[in-house]
């Protein structure tokens, strides 16, 4: 995989990790208790937990393609940084 197929995948990955964590907000009740909280009896629901699971799975996904993606790419990303300013 060379950088831009590379930087391809991770706008994939953070574009999924969205969608993700927007179907987990669209659930009604989440952030609806004290402080922004999501209430217990929300959480117990099968649809939040299938939610909060994919959006997990997308995060650590992310995570774990961040951390490949900056050591294998430290070069090009420097690179890229020092062109845009």
């Amino acid at each position: 995989m060379n950088y831009s197929q590379a930087k391809a995948r991770q706008t994939e990955l953070y574009q999924a990790e969205k969608e993700a964590g927007d179907r987990l907000k669209a659930i009604p009740g989440v952030g609806s208790g004290p402080m922004g909280l999501t209430p217990d009896s929300v959480k117990a629901s099968p649809e939040y937990r299938k939610a909060k699971a994919d959006y997990d799975l997308a995060f650590a996904n992310l995570r774990s393609f961040n951390s490949w993606f900056t050591r294998t790419f430290k070069k090009e990303i420097r690179q890229e940084r020092r062109d845009r300013s």
